[in-house]
């Protein structure tokens, strides 16, 4: 919808009052000495609420003096307008007694763009939007309370912390029911459909700010537009600049390369003709020192300082594992573990002298331990949660047989839970520790034969040196496997490590990486001695003429191009700001009549509920000086609209005025929106959707909903268009678990995502269960293979439908003819493959006899599928981009 199909913004009355008149003939008297297309802007800006992007491309021109511009008159000033500091949500957090939340979550924000929560009737997302409502600044009846937790064993009064940023700061605020809110969040608005009713048939309070400032500052705004415009097109002119000049091929110290790194619009041409180009005795020359330059001791240095630090790391892993295999770690390892099994002994043997005399045997023992512990934490989370164990009281029953306890059973619980606490049992567990924590520290000096191979192969193939390589396999192989020996004897009695320590061939080693420095040393030293310098700045010289020579067309148009940019630059400083913020700050004004029928007006054409219905909202009477309105029929004024609309014309009308009462405050502050359409109305969806993310270029926008057709509607108005850049959406997904809600994480629903970001994820996802496979764990990763089956289905149905959206789109509710070019780039055998690749996914979904022993893919047999889809949907969009 264009700008000149919205309704016209109504003029100021005449009663506004004399001082408002003062203020902007004085604005009018002061802008005599402003730049043209500061006049015009001022013209503009007394008729409509924001300059369109045609009046800002006519300043633009005016700007550059390319048009004549339109000065302003005393009767061109409009309405000025609210204006507070911007506040935008960054985290909700540490909520607690709060519906049936899970306690802990975080609901974070995305600071600009929209910000998308999506999640299941039930899932805890209006949780969160309830606590928003009370912490900040939305319409609802009174008693909308947020609910506790009916099913919890402790109640408290429902609280929150509220994260936010105000002029670009962080801040944080503690929110409790029943207590004030902090003032600071009351600029963040809250929408949701409980409060249509509110918005539509009740009579609100609108905030307006006595400023005629607006005009003043949506002047300021505009030299920033013309600015930004200005540098884009300073951008633009700079993109053109030829890549081969931006990394020039020459080297900076040369003629050439200084005469490049100053380019500038006063470069001459004549110097450029003149340095471009060689003779043919100078090409003769530049050809042998090439060839006497080929070697480069540089590119010979950088290798052999490699190979060093990879001996050096050899070195060390070797050393490491040869400590660790020593005798004394070997000893230290036992004694630890003979620590371990001393105090097991006594463990039991404390047990044994305790419970002797018990009815059955291995009391105190491990599976005995498994056993009481298992019953304390059914004894602690069900059967008794607000006693301690064990419950030995009055009418208390066993925890695993369910009997009464008799005498007798409440002193054996008793004896058994002391057993447990025992000191005894405390020094086992220490000792168990160390044991483990020094064989892990061992074991992870394990070299594998991989690694083994690898410096066999740097040592012998790249320094040629056969005994030290062997010397280091030796070193390597019996080490790693006395490593072995040592860990599967522990605890053996009288087990021998036959195989001995090999020492580390340190001092061969050092000395090789010592060898490699010092050559790596002398190449460089050769490449600065003075005479390979001189050499190599002639050579550099000469280069430097020949390339330019190729290059000389692009570097005079590159100059031109310079000369563009500074002449934009002398206009931009016509965008100073200074000026009008010195007026500004001297100004005063009263309250105005605003414009708030007009932009309520334009939200309802925007949502396109004017096409059905006129609708209007009308100045009902003045409090306290504040205008308050209703929302009437134009035709039948008495009739409640909340009669006659249906319910998505209802929350469309209610969002038009939620919309028209921020305008009444100049802010970017954000705005949250709870379910903001019907989902049965399918009429208005995509006109919201559009709504709010374009709303989202201009304030931060969260938005509830559990309605997937709106989140893919949402989607697809973030997409860039001709009409606007690629809007930022980011989202949340709050989910319910057994026995909780409001779980968040930040992973949009599949059937949002673009083919390329499913194939990301399905990737990720193989790398980490392929394990399944490589372990042999066949039902695991039968699971995981008809899981991949089912993903690569719909993300090929998915890959299908961005290839004919061009022309049809999901709920889409008209075919897009202007697209149908695009689908002429689908060939035949594009529909084969993707058949074939689609039918091998669903073979594998198919049950098969059991006696045909299906084999199940490969992980990279997957990846293979992965990629011939991947490979399919790129290819397609690559070939529609180039028939666009």
């Amino acid at each position: 919808m264009s700008s000149e199909d919205l309704p016209p913004t109504p003029t100021v009355s005449e009663d506004n009052g004399s001082s408002e008149a003062q203020v902007l003939s004085e604005i009018v008297t002061w802008s005599a000495n402003c730049p043209a297309w500061q006049r015009d802007a001022l013209r503009r800006l007394c008729s409509k609420d924001k300059l369109e992007q045609s009046d800002l491309d006519d300043l633009l021109e005016i700007c550059k003096g390319e048009k004549e511009g339109n000065p302003i008159a005393a009767d061109h000033i409009r309405d000025p307008a609210a204006s507070n500091v911007e506040v935008s949500l960054s985290k909700l957090h540490n909520l607690e007694h709060v519906n049936a939340l899970q306690p802990g979550e975080t609901l974070s924000f995305n600071k600009t763009g929209l910000t998308v929560i999506y999640g299941d009737n039930g899932a805890g997302k209006s949780g969160y939007a309830r606590v928003l409502k009370q912490a900040c600044r939305a319409r609802l009846p009174k008693d909308d309370i947020v609910l506790q937790n009916i099913y919890a064993a402790q109640r408290g009064i429902p609280q929150a912390e509220v994260g936010f940023r105000i002029g670009g700061q962080n801040q944080s605020v503690a929110w409790k029911q029943g207590a004030a809110a902090d003032a600071r969040l009351t600029a963040i608005s809250v929408f949701d459909s409980r409060t249509a009713a509110v918005h539509v048939d009740a009579t609100n309070d609108l905030a307006y700010t006595p400023l005629p400032l607006r005009v003043m500052a949506a002047l300021a705004e505009t030299c920033k537009e013309i600015k930004s415009k200005l540098d884009s097109e300073i951008r633009v002119i700079e993109s053109q600049t030829p890549a081969i000049l931006k990394n020039p091929e020459c080297a900076p110290e040369t003629e050439v390369g200084k005469l490049l790194s100053g380019l500038s619009s006063k470069t001459m041409d004549a110097k450029v003709e003149e340095l471009a180009g060689l003779s043919e005795t100078d090409e003769a020359q530049l050809k042998i020192l090439a060839a006497d330059l080929a070697n480069d001791p540089a590119r010979v240095a950088r290798q052999l300082q490699t190979q060093k630090t990879h001996i050096d790391e050899a070195k060390e892993r070797l050393r490491k594992l040869a400590n660790a295999v020593s005798d004394a770690s070997n000893a230290s390892l036992g004694q630890l573990y003979e620590a371990h099994a001393t105090a097991r002994s006594a463990s039991a043997l404390v047990s044994a002298d305790l419970f002797s005399d018990e009815p059955l045997p291995e009391v105190g023992s491990d599976v005995w331990r498994s056993l009481w512990e298992a019953a304390r934490t059914f004894s602690n989370e069900r059967a008794f949660p607000e006693q301690e164990f064990p419950v030995t009281g009055d009418d208390a029953r066993c925890v695993l047989c369910h009997q009464e306890l008799s005498p007798e059973a409440t002193e054996r619980l008793s004896r058994f839970e002391s057993f447990v606490l025992d000191e005894s049992k405390r020094r086992e567990d220490e000792a168990r520790n160390a044991y483990v924590s020094a064989r892990s520290a061992m074991q992870e000096t394990h070299i594998s034969m991989k690694n083994i191979h690898e410096f066999v192969s740097l040592i012998r193939d790249n320094m040629a040196d056969e005994e030290l390589a062997m010397a280091v396999k030796r070193s390597a192989v019996m080490n790693a496997w006395r490593l072995r020996s040592i860990l599967k004897a522990v605890g053996v009695e009288d087990a021998l490590i036959q195989t001995p320590v090999v020492a580390v061939p340190d001092a061969e080693m050092t000395a090789l990486a010592q060898g490699l420095g010092t050559r790596a040393s002398g190449f460089l030293a050769e490449k600065e001695s003075p005479e390979r310098k001189a050499l190599i700045a002639e050579h550099n010289d000469l280069a430097a003429h020949q390339w330019l020579g190729t290059v000389k067309t692009d570097v005079l148009e590159q100059i031109k191009r310079l000369k563009a940019v500074d002449a934009i630059k002398a206009v931009q400083k016509t965008t100073a700001t200074n000026k009008i913020t010195t007026l500004s700050a001297d100004l005063a004004t009263r309250l105005v009549t605003d414009r708030l029928r007009a932009r309520f007006a334009q939200e309802v054409a925007r949502l396109g509920v004017a096409e059905q219905h006129a609708i209007e909202l009308r100045h009902a009477r003045t409090s306290a000086g504040i205008p308050l309105f209703h929302v009437r029929m134009i035709s039948k004024p008495d009739e409640p609209v909340g009669k006659i609309l249906s319910e998505g014309e209802h929350r469309c009308v209610a969002l038009a005025a939620f919309l028209a009462d921020l305008s009444t405050v100049e802010t970017s502050s954000g705005i949250v929106f709870d379910d903001p359409v019907s989902s049965l109305d399918h009429n208005h969806r995509d006109r919201v959707a559009e709504r709010l993310a374009i709303e989202s270029l201009n304030r931060q926008v969260v938005i509830f909903t559990h309605d997937i057709a709106f989140l893919v509607l949402l989607e697809e108005a973030c997409r860039e268009t001709r009409d606007h850049a690629a809007i930022p959406i980011t989202y949340r997904v709050v989910s319910r678990g057994r026995d909780a809600a409001g779980f968040c994480n930040t992973e949009p629903p599949a059937n949002v995502l673009p083919v390329q970001k499913v194939v990301t994820q399905m990737r990720n996802h193989l790398g980490n269960v392929k394990i399944h496979h490589e372990r042999g764990d066949q039902a695991n990763w039968r699971r995981e293979v008809r899981s991949f089956s089912e993903q690569l289905r719909e993300a090929w149905e998915r890959a299908v439908e961005d290839a004919v959206s061009p022309v049809i789109k999901r709920l889409a509710k008209k075919v897009q003819t202007d697209g149908l070019i695009r689908l002429t780039v689908l060939q035949e055998q594009d529909c084969h493959d993707m058949r074939e690749a689609y039918g091998r996914c669903s073979q594998l979904l198919h049950s098969q006899p059991g006696e045909l022993n299906q084999r199940l893919p490969t992980p990279g047999e997957i990846e293979a599928e992965i990629a011939v889809l991947e490979t399919w949907a790129a290819g397609i969009i690559s070939r529609q981009e180039q028939v666009a």
